[in-house]
């Protein structure tokens, strides 16, 4: 074939190329939207199940909506929090499953298995460590940078509301690994390579945060988590991993408060072990990596 007429068919699939990068870009987008869209419906939901049991129980004034509203206001956030999580994972968990490209039957023995969830443990941990110290140091030198960030974890502290666990330890990091490495991901891949794909959708992450600094160690956490599905092929490895980011970041939590001169003592030898983790975790992910 010569040159002038491979000429045209080089133009359309540069076209097609095009579309294909609009459309999953568009896509991405949307999803991240429709995902505040579903934030919005869990708040209306739960407004509406408060109203009508104030209504129930104490006939409705206005003065006892708001009584009953300030007495559990820690509690009411993380119900709006629970129902969007169970929202998200059945909408983005049946998008997820029903992505044309997916390979069906999918090998999750093999995808999982080895060192694959070890290291997406590893990863979680030795990061949740790492990324807390970073912030911790750069929170002493910019305190001011960082008072909003600081209400925003008091949020979702467990000691101001029980129902906290279940959302920041399991249901939480389900939702957004659906979302972000699963179905935005999954839209990106096809169209553009992988760390272009990858960097697109930590930076949704991230925005999707609504927090400059939570925003930034999200992306962080982003690009890592999603390395880990691109390695094993699924959003279940990544989910290991922010699942123990998510589930260390509370522990220590607790044994800083409940245990405060133990965590003090123990502090040096876990900021090793965490090192010793992550480059273990990334050692075993980036080779992978480069082996596909």
């Amino acid at each position: 074939m010569s040159d002038i007429q491979k000429e045209p068919e080089v133009v359309q699939n540069t076209v097609s190329l095009q579309k294909l990068r609009v459309s999953a870009l568009f896509k991405a987008v949307s999803i991240l939207l429709g995902a505040f869209v579903v934030q919005f419906v869990a708040s209306m939901l739960c407004l509406i199940g408060l109203a009508v049991y104030v209504m129930a129980v104490h006939g409705g004034d206005k003065e006892s909506l708001v009584g009953t509203l300030t007495h559990i206001i820690s509690d009411y956030t993380m119900v709006i929090s629970l129902v969007y999580a169970g929202i998200t994972i059945l909408w983005c968990g049946t998008l997820y499953f029903r992505w044309q490209w997916r390979e069906k039957p999918f090998p999750y023995r093999k995808a999982l298995g080895g060192k694959r969830i070890p290291g997406a443990v590893a990863l979680g941990f030795g990061a949740c460590i790492i990324l807390t110290v970073i912030v911790g140091l750069a929170a002493q030198v910019c305190p001011k940078a960082f008072e909003g960030y600081q209400e925003l974890m008091d949020t979702l502290d467990i000691s101001s509301s029980i129902l906290a666990v279940p959302y920041v330890m399991l249901l939480g990091p389900i939702a957004e690994e659906f979302i972000f490495r699963g179905v935005i991901l999954d839209r990106l891949r096809p169209a553009f390579s992988f760390w272009i794909a990858n960097a697109f959708q930590a930076a949704l992450f991230g925005v999707f945060h609504m927090n400059l600094i939570q925003g930034l160690y999200a992306f962080a956490l982003g690009m890592i988590l999603g390395m880990v599905v691109e390695v094993t092929g699924t959003v279940f490895a990544s989910m290991a991993t922010h699942i123990t980011f998510n589930t260390t970041s509370v522990l220590l939590e607790i044994l800083s408060d409940q245990a405060t001169s133990l965590y003090e003592q123990l502090f040096g030898g876990i900021i090793i072990v965490a090192a010793l983790c992550f480059g273990t975790g990334m050692h075993y992910y980036v080779t992978e990596w480069k082996k596909r």
